[in-house]
């Protein structure tokens, strides 16, 4: 028996100490673990109810106001809950709603940061103002294009040029296009439910129907060119409450 284990055994190639050694240098340089736990750890240390309020705080007032520049073309009109401040036409759900959409889209966003890491992560105030006034001339634009009569398809080929264009100048990578695709055609479909079971508003010269419920095809660019915004002033306010999180550290310390 114990001749046979011996044969056996000697079957089996000896690992030189040499290979062995390079073998745990192998096993030690793998970052798989370590980034694993790094992104667990950031999220653990992100101030997650502080940036969600700031994200609704923020769709809360700038949603309806941007929104108002499509209802005052009538674009859209509101039904349960209409309310009129000032010039501004919208409805008392809209502000909670828009400040969902900007804390959900926002969350999702820095989310996907940690789990999917990218040079391109880091925002600026220059960079959300710039995004901001893309958004805010790009509806204005739409608006306009609407109100002067221009056919919804002349519109609809217009504006997705310049969905595009905002993606280029404000973005440039494929998982912000991906995304933006994402938002642009969820918040369409999304609206219909509110349409159809709160009749909260509608679209009176809806020019495409789905389930039962009118739309108007080319809102999906909004969305589109809402994102590379959302996706920035998310980034920032992480910025600063990260920061600020830290300066209260190192000052009570």
């Amino acid at each position: 028996m114990k001749t046979l284990v011996s044969f056996g055994l000697s079957c089996f190639p000896k690992l030189k100490p040499s290979s062995h050694n390079k073998f745990k240098r192998i096993i030690k340089s793998t970052p798989y673990c370590s980034l694993r736990d790094e992104s667990k750890t950031s999220l653990r240390n992100t101030n997650w109810p502080a940036i969600s309020l700031t994200l609704f705080g923020s769709g809360f007032i700038l949603g309806p106001l941007i929104d108002g520049l499509h209802s005052r073309v009538n674009l859209v009109e509101y039904q349960n809950g209409a309310v009129d401040i000032g010039p501004l036409h919208t409805n008392i759900w809209v502000p909670p709603l828009l400040g969902l959409f900007y804390c959900s889209v926002g969350l999702l966003q820095l989310v996907l940061d940690e789990r999917l890491p990218s040079e391109e992560i880091n925002s600026s105030p220059e960079k959300t103002a710039a995004s901001f006034i893309a958004l805010v001339l790009f509806i204005e634009l739409s608006a306009e294009l609407y109100k002067a009569g221009v056919a919804d398809n002349i519109e609809a080929y217009i504006l997705f040029a310049g969905a595009e264009l905002v993606w280029l100048l404000l973005d440039k990578t494929r998982f912000g296009f991906a995304l933006a695709c994402v938002v642009g055609l969820c918040c369409p479909l999304a609206e219909i439910p509110i349409m159809k079971l709160l009749e909260l508003w509608y679209y009176p010269q809806a020019n495409v129907e789905i389930f039962g419920q009118g739309l108007v095809s080319w809102t999906m660019t909004c969305y589109f060119v809402y994102t590379p915004f959302l996706t920035n002033i998310s980034r920032l306010i992480k910025s600063l409450i990260s920061t600020s999180n830290s300066e209260e550290t190192s000052v009570s310390q």
